[in-house]
């Protein structure tokens, strides 16, 4: 089956004969491929909405009843974890992926490991997983269309200390330069540096500006590292 590059890049972070659960599975497109590409064998689809399990149970054969199952709850609620068993908590911001783990945490840590994928505001998590002895396993950023999205695989245990380019642009960096990153970069400073004159100019209200500060070093750690790499 064809599903968006994406999601083909979280299901091929499944290792083979794992079980998994697929935490706000939406219409259940990483389930019914890992289904139908035979690399798990049992599956849990839980989503918070009764209608979008529903949308999946719809697309199950008798042979895919057998694999995959479906629950509506939150998170990882009443939700026995099981030995060989790893969770997916994809397609929502990473506030809302931090408070799965946070109302979950004894739970996610038991797992193998869990692959994430947040829309907005990545730096976040990585921050919560550096500070909750969670260890990031693979962190890499891939353009899908017009977005580009952060996918974090991270697993019990206690990680280095991350600087704060790590936190905001990848734990890997470094090591493992994206082209994607760079042009991402200029994007984020650009934008960055006008919202910070915007706000000096026209508001009494600095309310934000330390993050923006924030980011903007961030964002000056990485551009140094790689001038000193190439020169």
């Amino acid at each position: 089956m064809k599903i968006t590059k994406r999601l083909e890049k979280i299901a091929k972070l499944v290792d083979e004969g794992k079980k998994v659960i697929d935490i706000g599975t939406d219409h259940g497109l990483v389930p019914l491929y890992l289904a139908k590409n035979e690399i798990s064998k049992e599956i849990l689809a839980t989503d918070i909405s009764k209608k979008s399990l529903q949308k999946l149970e719809e697309k199950l054969d008798d042979n895919l009843k057998k694999i995959i199952k479906t629950k509506v709850c939150d998170g990882l609620n009443d939700i026995e974890i099981k030995d060989n068993q790893i969770a997916i908590i994809a397609g929502m911001g990473a506030v809302t992926i931090i408070e799965i783990i946070y109302n979950n945490i004894e739970k996610i840590r038991k797992l193998d490991y869990v692959i994430c994928e947040g829309n907005i505001g990545n730096e976040k998590l990585r921050k919560f997983l550096n500070e909750n002895s969670f260890f990031i396993d693979k962190d890499f950023l891939i353009k899908d269309g017009r977005k580009h999205y952060d996918i974090i695989k991270f697993k019990n245990g206690k990680d280095r200390k991350l600087s704060l380019g790590e936190i905001y642009f990848g734990k890997f960096i470094y090591k493992n330069f994206n082209p994607l990153l760079k042009k991402r970069l200029e994007q984020i400073y650009k934008k960055n540096i006008k919202f910070k004159e915007n706000i000096e100019k026209f508001s009494e209200n600095k309310q934000g500006l330390d993050l923006i500060e924030e980011r903007l070093q961030a964002i000056e750690e990485v551009k140094n590292y790689e001038d000193k790499r190439y020169n």
